[in-house]
């Protein structure tokens, strides 16, 4: 009877365990979005944009419109930034402007020919002239506005041919980009969250049609970097391609990890300990015979722990100009002009 009683209690306490780690973890998720919420509200970029934020698990979902692309990079830097969101995934779209339409040129109206002077009022003219002796004999008359050649009218001028418009494209998920580094990183010195400047030492091509040429602006983010100890670890950086910069324009990219992983330095430093150990005992023995060995085994241990102790392992470092290699995890769609698709680097 006491065995069933405990059996029954101490289900009860799991299950209020794991309805309190369950409530724990959908307060935090709520408190990460709340967060992303009022950095955005903040932000003057991002404030009169329509984004919805959603947080499961510590991953943040981004969806609804924005105004422009400078708006959507934003919002995605603001919750990656935002401590305690593991990965973000951009679902906004870009709000598209509509255009209208060229208004048309006004007819040209041909002015008219003003109506000829009938003859009878002329002849009328002259008789009475002619009756009145003293007075001298008037000017000849203009001659008639009929007589004028008509005014030519005016050429209309053709309206200008519309303004190119660019070429939009999607880059299908799955495509492999290849960058240079033009900034170094060092697993001892970097940090998570920093940006590094790197250019693409390959064009992307989509449909046999270069759509990004190669030497176009690219930014790795470093999301993991860990440096090894003083005696034991291993030294990590993971890095990812986030944006590129095309025709003064910035898209925002979602790219899978570039990890490099240094080599572990636990066995080299047992290895060296012993062997601190050991030439110890030699230069003892050769001093002072048995008392002598001991003493130079434990001088010898000493010193060879103090020279690893100061020694750190194996540390990571990416220098410039290294090419690596990123998969897109998504689709991105790019806007640009054709005629101005030019490598910018040489």
């Amino acid at each position: 009877m006491r065995i069933r009683k405990f059996a029954t209690m101490s289900l009860a306490v799991l299950s209020v365990v794991a309805l309190a780690a369950g409530c724990s973890s959908t307060q935090k998720d709520q408190t990460l979005a709340n967060d992303i919420k009022a950095k955005m509200f903040s932000d003057p970029q991002v404030k009169a944009a329509k984004v919805d934020v959603a947080v499961k698990d510590g991953e943040a979902t981004l969806s609804g419109e924005v105004p422009d692309d400078g708006a959507r990079y934003e919002a995605f830097k603001i919750a990656t930034d935002t401590p305690g969101v593991k990965h973000v995934v951009d679902k906004m779209e870009v709000r598209t402007a509509q255009v209208v339409p060229a208004a048309e040129p006004a007819p040209i109206e041909r002015p008219r020919a003003p109506k000829p002077v009938r003859n009878e009022r002329k002849h009328q003219a002259d008789s009475n002239l002619r009756s009145v002796k003293s007075e001298p004999d008037p000017a000849p008359a203009p001659p008639p506005a009929a007589s004028m050649p008509p005014e030519q009218p005016v050429a209309a001028t053709p309206p200008p041919p519309p303004p190119p418009q660019p070429k939009r494209v999607e880059i299908p998920a799955g495509t492999s980009v290849r960058v240079q580094m033009i900034d170094g990183v060092d697993s001892s010195v970097n940090h998570a969250g920093e940006m590094f400047h790197a250019s693409l030492a390959a064009p992307i091509i989509v449909d046999d049609q270069i759509v990004v040429p190669a030497g176009t602006d690219a930014y790795i983010k470093l999301v993991n970097a860990k440096s090894a100890g003083h005696m034991t670890g291993q030294s990590t950086l993971a890095l990812e391609l986030v944006r590129m910069e095309l025709q003064g324009k910035s898209f925002v990219l979602a790219s899978n990890e570039y990890t490099q992983t240094g080599s572990s330095r636990g066995k080299r430093t047992a290895e060296t300990v012993g062997g601190g150990a050991v030439i110890g005992t030699l230069l003892g023995a050769v001093i002072g015979g048995g008392k002598g060995a001991a003493i130079g085994a434990a001088t010898g241990a000493g010193a060879g722990g103090a020279v690893q102790g100061v020694t750190k392992g194996q540390q990571v470092r990416i220098p410039s100009e290294t090419k690596l290699d990123f998969i897109l995890e998504q689709p991105v769609e790019v806007s640009y002009f054709p005629e101005k698709n030019h490598t910018p680097r040489n």
